[in-house]
């Protein structure tokens, strides 16, 4: 029995993960961000994936065409333009095992901070 748990693969890869972000979560911005850079652990197949990103109020935030990073496992979403408030990105990628990994995240955009 031991032999045969032994043969049996497990599920030893991981999926990809997001390691990196431009705007990153949670972060507070006094400028709106050009785009959305995402970075993950492994390589992500761009034509596979999608992000979007609404705001405060769950509305819709045009973005440009998503387009690979300089690096294989980076993809990014050009903005359109946006104002003040707080943004959600959701993003859906498929890792090189064949999973596909939906998440998101938030971050805020505070133009009109005034100085202290």
């Amino acid at each position: 029995m031991a032999l045969i748990a032994l043969a049996v693969p497990t599920s030893a890869r991981a999926h990809a993960a997001l390691v990196r972000s431009v705007p990153g979560s949670r972060s507070v911005l006094t400028q709106a961000p050009q785009s959305l850079d995402l970075c993950f652990n492994e390589a992500v197949e761009v034509k596979f994936s999608s992000v979007t990103l609404e705001d405060a109020n769950g509305t819709t935030v045009l973005l440009g065409k998503l387009q690979a990073g300089s690096d294989p496992k980076c993809i990014k979403a050009p903005i359109a333009t946006i104002g003040s408030g707080v943004f959600t990105v959701h993003y859906r990628v498929l890792s090189q095992d064949g999973h596909v990994v939906e998440y998101g995240y938030q971050f805020s955009v505070k133009t009109d901070a005034k100085s202290p």
